[in-house]
């Protein structure tokens, strides 16, 4: 009995999850939840889990996060991921884990971006596997395409439209993958200042407003903030950088859910500007 009381709870708070942040459950680096995961329009290794056009033509990464998502109701989040570039091509593979012991999601994805002048596309596929002991395990493919324009020197915009094929597990509707579309913008008015912003929408969910900010205090350190009006959402980070090896860390408190913490780490094996 306290064994289906507590799948009941847990199944329950997923569900809720879905319906209060209109996507799914991912923590893809701590620099991109530390900016409110507003940064569609920023380039980024991990981009390959969110917009394939954002990740970088001249670096060459290795990369690993761990969230503990809601730390009260116990609920785990990480990722890891590899992206490489080949000339006007990037390249990027990557696995990410949600849940506990009662309910999970596990995907793997490769993404793939190709540059055009100051236009950059990209396209993901991703293999979405929910695990519930009580319901089975079942499995489902997906395909995301992303994109990223150059306007001047210090704007970007970026767009990405997730689950094209409209893929659907055949049961627990409420842990369907995301459909929907997020378009955002990536100002730098200077060498050391990011300002982003962001808007998605869900097919079944109503908008989502992001908005996110990144300083660099040095080449050494960066902090990071940002914030989603609805449902009340807050975040702050901080990036620090030695010997190549990049350590973000974030935390953040959401109005119905509580208080969340992570970490990654990135291992760039060659140089890199990112913008």
């Amino acid at each position: 009995m306290q064994k289906s009381f507590h799948f009941i709870l847990g199944f329950a708070l997923f569900i809720g999850y879905h319906s209060s942040l209109a996507q799914e459950p991912v923590f893809f680096g701590a620099r991109y939840e530390a900016m409110a995961r507003s940064g569609i329009a920023v380039q980024d290794a991990w981009s390959m889990f969110y917009n394939p056009a954002g990740m970088p033509f001249n670096q060459m990464q290795l990369m690993a996060a761990y969230q503990s998502k809601y730390v009260s109701l116990g609920i785990n989040d990480g990722a890891f991921g590899f992206s490489f570039p080949i000339s006007q091509t990037a390249l990027g593979v990557g696995v990410s884990y949600f849940g506990d012991q009662l309910l999970s999601k596990t995907k793997a994805v490769a993404s793939v971006a190709h540059r055009l002048g100051k236009t950059t596309l990209g396209l993901k596929t991703t293999y979405d596997q929910l695990r519930v002991p009580e319901v089975g395990t079942q499995g489902i493919f997906y395909v995301d395409v992303g994109g990223q324009i150059d306007i001047g020197e210090q704007f970007t915009v970026g767009m990405a439209l997730a689950n094209l094929n409209l893929a659907k597990f055949d049961t627990l509707t409420g842990s369907q993958p995301a459909s929907q579309v997020q378009i955002g913008i990536n100002y730098h008015p200077h060498e050391k200042l990011i300002l982003t912003a962001s808007v998605e929408k869900d097919i079944a969910h109503p908008a989502v407003v992001r908005a996110g900010f990144e300083y660099a205090l040095s080449p050494y350190a960066r902090v990071r903030t940002g914030i989603v009006p609805k449902p009340t959402a807050g975040y702050v980070g901080v990036g620090l950088s030695w010997l190549q090896m990049q350590l973000n860390l974030t935390g953040a408190y959401q109005q119905n859910l509580g208080w969340s913490g992570g970490f990654s780490i990135g291992v760039p094996l060659t140089n890199s500007h990112e913008k």
